[in-house]
């Protein structure tokens, strides 16, 4: 006779197999991506733009990618492009100002006269490089997956008001590296620059009678703008910061094909278009400027003359770096700004 309560214990037991092999292969399966986040958890890029990307990513791969970030940064700023390359992280953003050398057409982001808002921005340039830059591979060595623009800075006074040039020469400038930092070298001004995050102990600390290269959020946030007596707008900024994120190479090359497609679909243009977020930030701490007394006011004809004469060396340096890519310059210029003009 057959057994079947035997059976029945059997047929349990083969199907407790089979889910805990279903459990097992699904755990299998699943990708978790260590994404070095070298701001602050807290920091707007990382809540309004970053963390929400990650959240998307894993519910649109039904959890089989989950994106992880570190409480505090692996690396130092100007050692992210290497640690992604050399898999010590899966993958990162970084300002791309520490890979000039690296990466020269991305640069342009940067330029004087540029920007309009961190969306534009990203969005257009985002377009400028699938048409104009992706062909010169300056990514080859990590997978770009996309490239942020921060909102525009603006002329931040200790003392009176910068009505010229003239009310820089000789002064002390904190400047961010980079673009900023020239255009004050280049207007005669004694230029202090370090990285963002070292800016508050010598503002702070009187070292400096202005500073420049950082939207209100980050002079803010870097609690800095508590400090300034006035602010000077410039039509399309002095100089503003971008950023890029990539992955690891190997790492992205084994993901199944169905998730980097979900990435690629969530990345590029549509994380840019995330950045309206950082763009509300920027909007939201200049109104609490305004509201605790900073004086805001529009650079005169004049001082804006001023600065795109002193600043086109600056341009011309970036077209001779696009024409040794092998990339027209004026074009994807051109392109960027029309790409990035508000939207009538």
């Amino acid at each position: 006779m057959f057994d079947f309560s035997r059976r029945r214990r059997c047929r349990r037991g083969l199907f407790l197999a089979a889910a805990l092999f279903v459990l097992a292969a699904g755990a299998q399966a699943a990708t978790t991506l260590v994404i070095n986040a070298f701001l602050p958890p807290t920091d707007p890029f990382n809540v309004g733009v970053v963390k929400p990307w990650a959240a998307d990513i894993e519910k649109a791969t039904a959890g089989r990618v989950r994106i992880q970030f570190p409480p505090t940064s692996l690396a130092a700023p100007d050692q992210l492009w290497n640690s992604v390359r050399n898999s010590i992280v899966d993958g990162a953003y970084f300002f791309n100002g520490t890979v000039q050398g690296q990466l020269k057409l991305v640069q342009m982001a940067h330029l004087p006269f540029t920007s309009t808002s961190a969306r534009a921005n990203s969005i257009a340039l985002w377009r400028t490089y699938e048409k104009f830059f992706a062909a010169a591979d300056e990514y080859k060595d990590v997978h770009l997956l996309a490239l942020v623009v921060l909102p525009s800075s603006r002329l931040y006074s200790l003392k009176q008001p910068l009505e010229s040039t003239r009310d820089l020469q000789g002064h002390k400038v904190w400047a961010l590296p980079g673009v900023p930092a020239k255009v004050m070298e280049l207007a005669k001004a004694g230029v202090v620059s370090t990285p963002a995050a070292k800016m508050s102990e010598i503002v702070a600390g009187g070292t400096v009678d202005a500073f420049v290269g950082i939207p209100d959020m980050y002079a803010e946030g870097f609690k800095v703008i508590r400090y300034a007596k006035s602010a000077t707008t410039i039509p399309g900024g002095i100089g503003t910061a971008s950023f890029s994120l990539v992955i690891n190479k190997q790492k992205w090359d084994s993901l199944p094909k169905a998730d980097r497609d979900i990435i690629t679909k969530l990345s590029g243009e549509a994380f840019a278009a995330r950045t309206g977020a950082l763009d509300e930030a920027d909007a939201a701490a200049h109104q609490r400027a305004l509201d605790h007394g900073l004086a805001y006011r529009a650079a005169a004809p004049a001082f804006v003359d001023e600065i795109r004469r002193i600043a086109a060396p600056i341009e011309q340096s970036w077209l001779a770096d696009a024409q040794s890519r092998h990339v027209d310059g004026r074009a994807a210029l051109d392109f960027y700004i029309a790409q990035s003009a508000p939207q009538p």
